[in-house]
């Protein structure tokens, strides 16, 4: 088994010494005879990652000692990749658990061409199949397989496309400019293309990679501080506060399309989702999906969504971009194949909509929410609006920062 040393412990997982120190002390993580093994690299991030989210390590030692868990999953968070080798359909086919026609429709969803039973086979279809047979044979269905392969075709073609319209734009256009025949600039940009696919692919990697690590760190600090909680092992903080859900989209665009046409009002849309992209990972959230127009993003609490919507209408001239609108609503959510759904989504996509130019709306849960917690905004209460799939008329609150 590979070793490590303390200090090399500390540095991979950017660990200071007093932190160490302390979790060593609660025998939370121990060196064996001849160090520490590579996998307590995850675990003393899982550590630090748990007690950032609010679990203090003395809990966490309790909880050890009294096996209301185990830290001995963490060296199994994160995957490699396999290795495989050529193989024909005919083939491969001869032993798999899955039969064709279920193949094709899992590469369907992904938006892959389909196979047939005389088509030579490539590496990565092998591969595919032989991961789409060991997933059923986990217990994943057809359809759950369907969904996370569309999600995942779709969000991969969309990085795909940027990175195509990138070397376009900016290698091949510029040659194309200067005068150099389809011919140079195909011959020219060989080298590059290569050169960049390679990049390409192993960003992909990397960010999938690293947003994978944190969505199993969230999922599985979710299970633990379940676990504590049921034993009577929580912080005492109370319940965590309810997700936000805002939705900013820009005033006037179809106008703005037709005055100033195509091209320069998606360059205004991709600014626009840039720009909420940023500030929305400044303060915690996350761009859920974009609308073309507009985007819809989570945040793990109120005071996050209506600060986010504050800059994003502040910064919208800075950005030369149309008047931006907001809506924001506070309550549960439910999670499906990357995607949110219940009421307080539909609720934020109302509120929106009746939101004017530069202004930002807010629900009376978001408004409760931050209103004490934020002695610099400054909230008006509106009479209560009829919103399209709500019953009642919703009271709704106007939001600006204080003068």
């Amino acid at each position: 088994m590979d070793m490590v040393s303390r200090e090399k412990l500390a540095m991979l997982a950017g660990c200071d010494d007093a932190r160490l120190l302390e979790i060593e002390r609660l025998g939370i993580i121990e060196p064996g005879t001849n160090g520490y093994a590579v996998s307590d690299v995850s675990r003393l991030r899982l550590v630090m990652a748990l007690e950032e989210a609010g679990i203090g390590l003395d809990q966490l030692a309790e909880g050890l000692q009294r096996q209301v868990f185990s830290l001995e999953f963490a060296s199994q968070l994160i995957f490699d990749p396999v290795t495989i080798s050529e193989t024909s359909i005919g083939e491969a086919m001869v032993d798999s658990a899955i039969d064709l026609a279920d193949i094709n429709a899992l590469r369907s969803s992904a938006g892959l061409p389909l196979l047939g039973p005389e088509q030579p086979l490539r590496e990565d279809d092998a591969e595919f199949m032989q991961l789409i047979a060991q997933c059923a044979a986990l217990g994943a269905s057809a359809d759950g397989m369907q969904r996370v392969l569309r999600v995942s075709g779709q969000s991969m073609r969309r990085c795909i496309d940027a990175m195509r319209d990138l070397f376009r734009g900016e290698v091949e256009d510029p040659m194309l400019n200067a005068g150099l025949s389809y011919r140079e600039v195909l011959a020219a940009g060989a080298a590059k293309r290569l050169a960049l696919q390679r990049i390409g692919v192993r960003v992909l990697f990397l960010l999938q990679r690293r947003i994978l690590e944190e969505a199993v760190f969230d999922n599985v600090v979710g299970r633990l501080q379940d676990a504590l909680h049921e034993q009577g092992l929580d912080s005492g903080r109370g319940d965590e506060e309810m997700p936000a859900v805002a939705f900013a989209d820009l005033a006037g665009f179809t106008a703005l399309t037709h005055d100033i046409g195509d091209a320069r009002a998606a360059e205004k849309a991709a600014r626009f989702e840039a720009l909420a992209q940023q500030l929305s990972l400044s303060c915690g959230g996350r761009i859920i999906k974009p609308l073309g127009d507009g985007v819809m993003m989570l945040f793990p609490d109120a005071g996050a969504a209506v600060e986010t919507s504050l800059s994003l209408v502040e910064q919208c001239s800075a950005h030369e971009l149309p008047e931006v609108r907001c809506g924001v609503a506070t309550g549960q959510v439910v999670p499906r194949d990357g995607d949110i759904f219940g009421r307080t989504v539909n609720l934020a996509a109302r509120i929106v909509a009746a939101a004017e130019p530069s202004q930002i709306l807010v629900c009376g849960s978001t408004h409760g929410a931050t209103a004490d917690e934020r002695q610099d905004l400054d909230f008006s209460a509106l009479d209560p609006k009829p919103l399209k799939g709500f019953s009642d008329p919703v009271p709704l609150f106007s939001v600006d920062r204080k003068l």
